[in-house]
């Protein structure tokens, strides 16, 4: 873990599986937004009007634990500031349930980072859950609303990541491609369990009758469609939420059907959870989907596990001419603390068929007994970026990883502003610890800012000073050497935004760096990229060194 001796309580209680209503947590572990160090602008009225939020990750006892939802907030903030809402939970230590916000407050420091806490008449949730965010857009000019952020949950039920968008209503239109994570059970063990796919809004299908889309399917390890991919029968209805009905089947055997509640941010982005009760948890996003893959460089951010079972993270960048051909491919990852970088990466991917290609990476590396291979990944692009996800059938002794693509655009490295961060990451144990950061960098590419962290349920917050090193030789490339003892990372600039690799040595995770102000991003194609990763199972892994 990272050495947090002032935020962190002494120890870890221990309990046994029990509901997270029932789970009792070690008091004194701060709090956060305790100072503000950068004035950017923001305040209390910049979160107004209603928001569709989420976070997946694990409780404290390290059991899959994922939320989304709806929140109103009136402008003002305190105690009567979150007027109304609704949320969706679901995990292996509770019942999943779908509860109206009573109330709750809510609070924005002039740097954008902020907290909200809702409370329910679901003893599920403990009666009410804490939400850490930093605002990332505003729709313009002085006091005016923000419409995105980054968020982790930020309390003693458990910890994780995800993103709030200001929520615009409409009709579903065309066709969507979707990323879910999650995990589900054999036994007392949890298995990774990713879904990627793709949907036309315009028909619903009879499972069994008819299809109106694609899907990959990857439960820990096995992916049961291989890299032909399954069939999908799909019903989405719009709403807060709406509900959705997934159904992946091959030669008229049906694989897995699932059942969801669905959020829509806006037409083009909705959210998804999984309702089902017992084996399986999914959740993720979807958004328009694309049937192309334009010439030009894309930088992506993946994690899953190595064939030893243990936690692995990747990041870096690779080119396509639009056609078939991938090159100039860079591969840093963080294989359970060891860190390295693979260059000279190539490939291809297979002509579209319903918004589906075939991606192949030539010499990279997937946690495969120090083996560079070449994986294949189902790839479905859409207005947000592209979802990956690795099918290439694999057995024991091969790693399971997924991740998220986005086109690079602008390679200006950091500027002096403000930007926003949130990062989820394994620190041992299987424990998970997720991170907002909101920092500034000036003219000689120094940062200071403040973090907030959740340590599998321990809150606390410290500084988040540092270098940032852009790469020489290749742009958009760069590495952050934290001087408070705070998440050394590699960053890979997508436009506004990059996403990072965490490259500690006793803690590795993912994330994504979004530019703070007014600038016209959608921000929701840079929404944080949980739709497509996979989680590790809960192991301990080796505390090596570089």
């Amino acid at each position: 873990m990272n050495p947090l001796a002032s935020t962190k309580c002494a120890g870890r209680l221990l309990v046994t599986l029990a509901a997270v209503s029932s789970i009792l947590f070690m008091a004194a572990c701060g709090s956060s937004n305790s100072t503000t160090v950068n004035q950017q602008g923001f305040s209390n009225a910049s979160l107004n009007g209603t928001y569709v939020f989420s976070s997946s990750g694990f409780d404290v006892n390290g059991a899959f634990l994922a939320v989304v939802g709806t929140v109103t907030a009136n402008g003002s903030g305190g105690n009567n500031g979150i007027t109304g809402g609704n949320i969706d939970v679901n995990g292996f230590d509770i019942a999943p349930s779908s509860t109206a916000v009573a109330s709750g407050n809510y609070s924005v420091s002039n740097d954008g980072r902020g907290q909200m806490t809702l409370s329910t008449p679901d003893s599920t949730l403990a009666s009410s859950i804490t939400l850490d965010f930093v605002l990332t857009t505003t729709t313009g000019g002085s006091g005016t609303v923000s419409t995105h952020g980054l968020i982790t949950e930020f309390d003693g039920n458990g910890s994780g990541s995800g993103s709030l968008d200001l929520q615009t209503t409409g009709a579903l239109s065309g066709s969507y491609s979707f990323g879910l994570e999650g995990a589900s059970l054999s036994g007392s063990n949890q298995i990774p369990l990713a879904m990627v796919g793709t949907f036309n809004s315009g028909a619903n299908a009879v499972p069994g009758i008819s299809t109106n889309g694609l899907a990959d399917i990857n439960s820990g390890g096995t992916a049961p469609g291989g890299t032909a991919g399954l069939t999908l029968a799909a019903s989405v209805t719009a709403g807060s939420p709406g509900t959705a009905t997934f159904t992946a089947f091959s030669g008229g055997t049906t694989i897995a059907t699932y059942n969801f509640d669905v959020y829509m941010a806006d037409v083009a982005h909705l959210k998804f959870i999984e309702t089902d009760a017992g084996q399986t948890i999914l959740a993720g996003d979807a958004f328009t989907q694309q049937t192309s893959l334009p010439e030009g460089v894309y930088a992506y951010g993946m994690e899953g596990i190595d064939s030893s079972g243990e936690p692995i993270a990747m990041g870096g960048f690779f080119s396509s001419d639009g056609s078939s051909v991938i090159s100039a491919g860079l591969e840093d990852y963080n294989d359970a603390g060891t860190v390295s970088e693979v260059t000279g990466i190539g490939g291809s991917f297979t002509p579209f068929s319903g918004g589906r290609t075939e991606l192949s990476l030539n010499s990279f590396y997937n946690g495969v007994s120090g083996v560079l291979s070449a994986p294949v990944f189902a790839a479905y692009p859409s207005s947000g970026g592209m979802e990956l996800l690795e099918v290439d059938n694999p057995v024991s002794g091969v790693g399971i990883t997924g991740g998220f693509t986005l086109p690079q655009g602008s390679t200006s490295g950091p500027a002096a502003q403000g930007y926003g961060l949130n990062i989820s990451a394994d620190n041992g144990g299987g424990f998970e610890e997720d991170d907002i950061a909101q920092f500034t960098v000036d003219s000689s590419n120094n940062y200071k800012g403040t973090v907030d962290i959740n340590d599998e349920g321990s809150t606390g917050s410290a500084a988040f000073n540092g270098t940032l090193t852009p790469d020489s030789t290749v742009a958009g490339h760069g590495s952050a050497a934290s001087s408070t003892g705070e998440i050394n990372f590699n960053y890979y600039i997508a436009g506004p935004a990059a996403f990072i690799l965490e490259t500690d040595s006793n803690q590795l995770g993912v994330g994504v760096v979004e530019a703070q102000g007014t600038a016209a991003v959608d921000a929701k194609a840079h929404s944080y990229f949980a739709g497509a990763r996979v989680k590790p199972s809960v192991r301990t892994f080796k505390k090596r060194t570089k």
